[in-house]
């Protein structure tokens, strides 16, 4: 069971349903939220022969607690409607950017929350920032939950991305409460047929769940001319899966930013929420 969730908010607009799944999360199982608005304080602009700091910075920065003051009061407005146990609260980025301060706040979360992409454009570099510091700065699994995308819970279909790595296996254990409660999972093999290596780890890791109590089905799909995120997406949404279990950068995040890579590619595309581990 989680018991201690955390949810970053983002300013984005999927920050509403990242929410409300962040509430259905904590009421399952009778968990904590923690709810986080950010407060980002810029560094202020000197000159070579500045001796006092510019006056007009302490106005700017008023400006701006009094501005996420005022998100903090409508957030407030909205949880106390909810039957869960809440905590909400700004944290002030002071010389450092917003998404790492806020990773470093999860470090006592079983679980954190972040809106997520949903194959729109719009805000989409910063959507990617959160979710790449909370991943790799919190040491905390992330539920990435794009627009309009609300499961009902417990999960009716989930699915994990099965590769033999340490990033695949750490997001499979650290969803098991997730996937303890789901009317089946699909662990997916993207491979190159029935001589695929990764095939007798993944038959293990399918013993391993089942041994769990959870109901689990070991599928062998190729990608043929698509990539691996297109794959496991275009699956995903043929099966009826409502939430994608996956490693996440087992390569480092300049060479996915550069060349590309399926982490990356699952976030900015899911249409669904997708569970990284890391």
């Amino acid at each position: 069971m989680y018991k201690d969730l955390m949810i970053a908010m983002t300013g984005n607009a999927g920050d509403a349903d990242a929410l409300r799944l962040a509430v259905k999360l904590a009421a399952r199982h009778s968990a904590r939220l923690a709810v986080l608005e950010s407060v980002d304080l810029p560094v202020p602009i000197s000159h070579a022969w500045d001796v006092i700091p510019d006056p007009t910075v302490g106005g700017v920065y008023e400006e701006l607690r009094q501005r996420g003051q005022q998100r903090l009061s409508e957030l407030k407005l909205r949880l106390d409607d909810e039957a869960v146990s809440w905590d909400a609260r700004v944290v002030e980025a002071l010389y450092a950017d917003a998404p790492r301060t806020v990773a470093h706040e999860a470090f006592d979360a079983d679980l954190c929350l972040v809106a997520g992409s949903g194959g729109e454009a719009q805000d989409s570099g910063a959507l990617h920032a959160w979710f790449t510091a909370l991943l790799l700065e919190s040491g905390r699994p992330v539920l990435t939950v794009p627009p309009r995308s609300g499961p009902t819970l417990p999960l009716r279909r989930a699915m994990i991305a099965w590769q033999p790595t340490r990033q695949t296996t750490r997001a499979v254990h650290d969803a098991l409460p997730l996937l303890s409660d789901a009317g089946l999972v699909e662990l997916v093999v993207i491979g190159r047929g029935d001589d695929d290596p990764a095939l007798e780890s993944a038959r293990r890791m399918v013993a391993h769940l089942v041994r769990h109590s959870i109901p689990t089905d070991l599928v062998n799909l190729r990608a043929g001319d698509r990539g691996v995120a297109e794959a496991l997406l275009d699956y995903a949404e043929r099966s009826g899966v409502q939430v994608l279990v996956a490693g996440g950068y087992g390569h480092s995040r300049l060479r996915e930013w550069v060349l590309g890579g399926v982490t990356r590619e699952l976030f900015l595309s899911a249409r669904i929420p997708v569970f990284f581990g890391h």
